[in-house]
């Protein structure tokens, strides 16, 4: 079977991004069940401080029930220091991770975890939005 050949199986990895480099059969173990099963939901943790250590991304399309259209979403996985994981669908996180990434660098390059505080934002008509704010 050729290694990067699109199937069933594979074509999601191209909307997929993950800063964990797992090689071990225990590394990838602990992220298939972090994807699976995330310790907290990170809309639960407004102003906690977490030592950013990895993150997972995953791109979807979801339909909007009001409007017939498909919108794109974020799946997106923060992992502390310790590998506990906080999920959120918060387009504001993976915006944040974005940029994180574009001045900081990927997770790989960095010398130690990022000291991040996770913020409720107002975006406007009522409506709130998570974001990271790098301490």
């Amino acid at each position: 079977m050729e290694e990067n050949k699109n199937t069933l199986m594979t074509q999601t990895i191209s909307n997929t991004y993950t800063s964990i480099s797992a090689k071990t059969m225990e590394e990838k173990k602990k992220l298939y069940n972090a994807l699976e099963q995330c310790d907290v939901l990170l809309n639960d943790c407004e102003d906690a401080e977490i030592e950013l250590k990895d993150f997972y991304v995953a791109k979807y399309e979801k339909l909007d029930e009001k409007t017939g259209e498909l919108k794109t979403k974020y799946r997106t996985i923060i992992f502390d220091e310790s590998g506990k994981s906080y999920a959120t669908g918060s387009y504001g996180i993976f915006n944040s991770l974005r940029k994180i990434v574009t001045t900081f660098g990927e997770p790989a390059s960095w010398t130690d975890t990022l000291k991040v505080k996770v913020v409720k934002k107002s975006i406007g008509n009522g409506k709130t939005s998570l974001t990271l704010m790098v301490l």
